[in-house]
């Protein structure tokens, strides 16, 4: 079945010495191949301020998705392969983002009346702070010795 999603496209100008980072809907076919994309970057939009919600929501996933590049002709897409380089600073960086989560999940999950009230959603909430605690430890020993595995 043909489906489409947002993805990140990133469109380079060599001739600035620029790239130009947007979000399009991307076509697929039933084999989950690119078959098209809008040519215009979307913006969010919906009939009523949840449907909007639900827009941006959709959008922020792109995310976590590899960044789509045209092609030179500018009519074919693929994976990005750039990967930057690691250096000390990321550790941290990566030390801190999981620290901001954590307090991020526990105000606005962990600390919620029907999480605190029913036992099995109280318990699964717990097993992910359980979880990035355990990926903050980690991270941490990463951070002293990056050569750690």
């Amino acid at each position: 079945m043909s489906y489409w999603n947002y993805r990140v496209i990133k469109e380079e100008f060599p001739e600035h010495n620029e790239d130009s980072y947007q979000i399009h809907e991307v076509y697929y076919d039933d084999d989950g191949k690119i078959e098209g994309w809008t040519q215009s970057p979307v913006a969010p939009c919906g009939y009523t301020f949840e449907e909007l919600r639900e827009d941006i929501r959709y959008q922020l996933i792109a995310f976590r998705k590899p960044i789509l590049k045209m092609n030179e002709a500018g009519n074919k897409l693929r994976p990005d392969e750039i990967k930057p380089a690691i250096n000390e600073g990321h550790y941290f960086d990566a030390l801190n983002r999981v620290s901001i989560a954590q307090d991020y999940i526990y105000q606005f999950v962990g600390s919620h009346p029907v999480i605190k009230k029913h036992k099995k959603v109280k318990e699964l909430y717990d097993q992910v702070a359980e979880k990035l605690g355990e990926l903050y430890q980690e991270l941490d020993k990463l951070e002293f010795d990056p050569k750690v595995e």
